[in-house]
């Protein structure tokens, strides 16, 4: 890779840097060093921007969390029509996205996001705001008619974060003998998940 010839960037280059060496590599397997000797700078010069290593895979995961969000938060408040189809959109395009990103190699750091519990405990006001995105879809599915209002709450969020789960890395309860799981094949497995979710809670009786 060429050197990089302004500083305004340079804390960009690094990330992708990382991301790519983690990604080939595995985030533990990869050292400042390399990342400096990649972009064909001076270890000193990464620690003009990062103080460590796990500075960057924050950082990583934090632009990781916050594009799933933005697509929540971009469905919450552009819906023209049934708030659970919406739910059901955002969260099927947020399954893809993350595949999309960690499917060549779970050595890959968003992986880590959704399959470490360190990385979850780190960045617990991602799951919690994700939850309060997902109340917001259920609320406007109660003022529409389309559920229960006394279904339009935190527990009901919880419940499809769970059921959600297996739809997201490491994909280990979406096949058998553990198969491969192919971007097609995941995207079919998703949409039914969500369509018997969301119906299930149109006609909840409980």
């Amino acid at each position: 890779m060429a050197r990089p010839k302004t500083l305004t960037n340079r804390a960009e280059l690094i990330i992708e840097a990382a991301e790519e060496l983690f990604g080939r590599y595995g985030y533990e397997r990869t050292s400042i060093e390399e990342i400096a000797k990649h972009l064909s700078i001076g270890k000193g010069s990464v620690y003009l921007d990062f103080r460590t290593k796990q500075e960057i895979l924050f950082e990583i995961l934090r632009r990781h969390a916050t594009a799933i969000q933005d697509i929540f938060k971009e469905r919450l408040n552009n819906i023209s029509g049934s708030p659970l189809d919406a739910l059901r959109k955002a969260t099927e395009e947020s399954v893809m996205t993350c595949y999309d990103r960690v499917s060549r190699d779970f050595h890959t750091p968003e992986a880590l996001l959704h399959t470490s519990l360190e990385m979850k405990s780190h960045f617990k006001d991602f799951y919690v705001r994700k939850r309060e995105l997902i109340i917001g879809f259920l609320n406007k599915a109660a003022d529409a008619g389309e559920i229960k209002k006394e279904i339009a709450n935190e527990e009901t969020a919880k419940i499809i974060i769970m059921v959600t789960t297996t739809i997201f890395p490491p994909y280990l309860n979406c096949t058998e003998f553990n198969t491969p799981v192919t971007r097609e094949l995941l995207q079919a497995r998703a949409s039914k998940l969500l369509l018997l979710l969301v119906n299930g809670l149109r006609h909840y009786k409980g």
